[in-house]
C-alpha cells in the first residue's frame, strides 16, 4: 500500500510541476502584452503558414507567443489527465517539446486535427496504449501542413480549409503505425524518433502542396528584439525548480525515494537548461522563438534518456563541422543543431565516444540539407536527420561485417577503443574528484 502511495505522489508531483509551468507562461502573456494585442497576435499566429522557421515572437509579439505556448501546454496536460496518463519523466520531456515548439510552428488550431486523428486511431486499434497517446501529441510536429493548406487561397472546388482538416486527420491516423514500424529499424538509437517518422510524411506533404495544390512555401525571418524578455523567462523557469530541489534536499528526504528521484530530475532539468542558455550567451547569439524552443526541448529530454557525456560528443562533432566546414559556429541555426544533437546520445552510449563524435559530424551535414526535402513542414527536422544518420552508420557497420576477417578486426578495434575511452573517463573522474578535494581542503585550512 505504501508503495502505491509513493508512485501516486510521484505522478502528482510531476503533474503539478507541469501544470504550474503551463499556468505561469499563460499568465505571463497578460503581463507582456495587452488583451487587444494578445487577441490580434493569436489571430496572426493562426493565420501564419507556420513552416520552419516561423518565429511566432517575430510575427505576433512575445506576449502572443507565450499565450500560444501556454494554451498548447495546458490543453496537452488536460488531454493526458483525461485519459489517465501516468505522468513520468518522459511526460516532462514531451510537454517541454510541445511547449517549446509552440514558439515557432505549433498552435492550438493547427494541432487539433492531427491529435483528433491520433485519438481516432487509438480508439480503434490501441485503446490502452499510454505511450502511443504521448507519441500522438508529438505527431503535431506536422501541424504546419495543416496551416500551410489552411492559409492558402482556394484553387479547386473544395475549400482549402476542408482539405486542411482532412489532411490533419489523415496524418494523425497514419503516423502512429509508421512510427511503430520505423522505431524497430532505428533500434531506438535516435532519441527523437517521431521526427524521423514525420520526415517521410513531410516529404510527401511537400510534394503534394507544391505540385497538386500549387502552394508555394516560403521561409520566414527570426526576431531578436525580445532577447531580454526571453532571457528573463528562461532564467526564472530554470531557477525556481532548482530552488525547490535545494529546499527539499536540505531537509534530507529519506522517507520517499520516488519523490527524491523526481526532485533530482527536476534539478537536472534546471542544470541542462542553464547549460544551454550559458552556451548561447557565450557565443553571443541573441535569443529568439526557435532558440527558446530548442532550449526547452533539450532541458526536457535531459530528464528522460541522456546524460551529458553521451550528448557532449555528438555536439562536439556538430561544433567542429560548423567551425571547420561551414564557419557558422556562432549562429542560431548551429546552436539549434548542437542542442538537437542530443538525439544521438544513444549512439554514444552504445558505440562509444569516437562513434558519437563521427555521428554528430554526419548529423550536422544531413540536418542542413534535409529541410529542403520537407520545406520546413516537419518541425522535428533534426529527428528526421538523426534517423537517417543512424541508418547510414548502421548500414556501414553491417557492410563491413559481411567479411568475417574485417568483422573480427573491427570488433577487436572497437573493444580497444571502448576500453581506452573508459580508462580516459575514469582518469578524468579521479582527477576531478581530487581537484575538488584539494579546493575543499584549502578552504577548510583558510577558515
Amino acid at each position: 500500500m505504501g508503495k502505491t502511495k509513493q508512485v501516486l505522489l510521484s505522478t502528482d508531483i510531476i503533474f503539478i510541476f507541469l501544470l504550474t509551468y503551463g499556468l505561469s507562461i499563460t499568465l505571463a502573456a497578460f503581463f507582456l502584452a495587452s488583451p487587444e494585442k494578445l487577441i490580434s497576435g493569436m489571430e496572426e499566429i493562426v493565420r501564419s503558414p507556420s513552416n520552419l522557421i516561423t518565429d511566432y515572437v517575430h510575427i505576433a509579439g512575445v506576449g502572443a507567443a507565450f499565450l500560444n505556448s501556454g494554451l498548447v501546454t495546458l490543453s496537452s496536460l488536460f488531454l493526458l489527465r483525461k485519459h489517465k496518463h501516468h505522468f513520468c519523466s518522459l511526460t516532462v520531456s514531451v510537454i517541454m517539446m510541445l511547449s517549446g515548439f509552440s514558439f515557432f510552428g505549433k498552435n492550438i488550431v493547427n494541432s487539433a486535427p492531427i491529435i483528433l486523428g491520433c485519438l481516432i486511431y487509438l480508439r480503434i486499434h490501441h485503446s490502452g496504449r499510454q505511450d502511443l497517446l504521448v507519441m500522438g501529441l508529438l505527431s503535431t510536429c506536422l501541424s504546419p501542413i495543416v496551416s500551410t493548406i489552411y492559409c492558402a487561397p482556394d484553387h479547386s472546388a473544395l475549400s482549402n480549409k476542408f482539405i486542411a482538416l482532412i489532411a490533419g486527420l489523415l496524418i494523425g491516423y497514419t503516423i502512429l503505425p509508421i512510427f511503430e514500424f520505423l522505431k524497430v529499424h532505428t533500434k531506438e538509437l535516435n532519441l527523437y524518433n517521431m521526427g524521423f517518422s514525420a520526415g517521410f510524411i513531410g516529404v510527401i506533404g511537400n510534394l503534394t502542396t507544391r505540385n497538386i495544390l500549387a502552394i508555394k512555401i516560403v521561409p520566414h525571418d527570426l526576431s531578436f528584439e525580445h532577447h531580454h524578455a526571453l532571457l528573463i523567462f528562461l532564467a526564472a523557469l530554470f531557477t525556481l525548480p532548482f530552488l525547490v530541489f535545494l529546499y527539499f534536499y536540505k531537509k534530507n528526504i529519506d522517507r520517499s525515494k520516488h519523490l527524491f528521484l523526481d526532485l533530482k530530475k527536476i534539478a537536472r532539468f534546471s542544470l541542462y537548461g542553464y547549460l544551454a542558455v550559458i552556451f548561447t550567451l557565450l557565443l553571443k547569439v541573441p535569443l529568439s522563438g526557435i532558440l527558446v524552443g530548442a532550449i526547452l526541448t533539450f532541458a526536457g529530454f535531459s530528464m528522460y534518456n541522456f546524460k551529458f557525456r553521451y550528448f557532449f560528443f555528438p555536439a562536439l562533432g556538430v561544433f567542429l563541422t560548423a567551425l571547420l566546414l561551414y564557419r557558422d559556429a556562432a549562429t542560431t541555426n548551429n546552436i539549434v543543431i548542437i542542442l538537437f544533437a542530443s538525439t544521438l546520445s544513444p549512439m554514444t552510449r552504445k558505440y562509444g565516444l569516437v562513434t558519437g563524435t563521427l555521428s554528430g559530424a554526419l548529423f550536422s551535414l544531413i540536418t542542413r540539407n534535409t529541410q529542403y526535402l520537407t520545406a520546413g513542414i516537419n518541425l522535428y527536422n533534426c529527428g528526421f536527420a538523426g534517423g537517417i544518420t543512424v541508418l547510414l552508420m548502421d548500414f556501414v557497420r553491417v557492410s563491413f561485417y559481411r567479411n568475417t576477417k574485417i568483422k573480427a578486426y573491427c570488433q577487436n578495434a572497437h573493444l580497444r577503443i571502448i576500453q581506452f575511452e573508459k580508462d580516459l573517463l575514469a582518469r578524468f573522474q579521479v582527477f576531478t574528484q581530487s581537484f575538488l578535494f584539494k579546493i575543499t581542503t584549502m578552504k577548510d585550512n583558510q577558515s
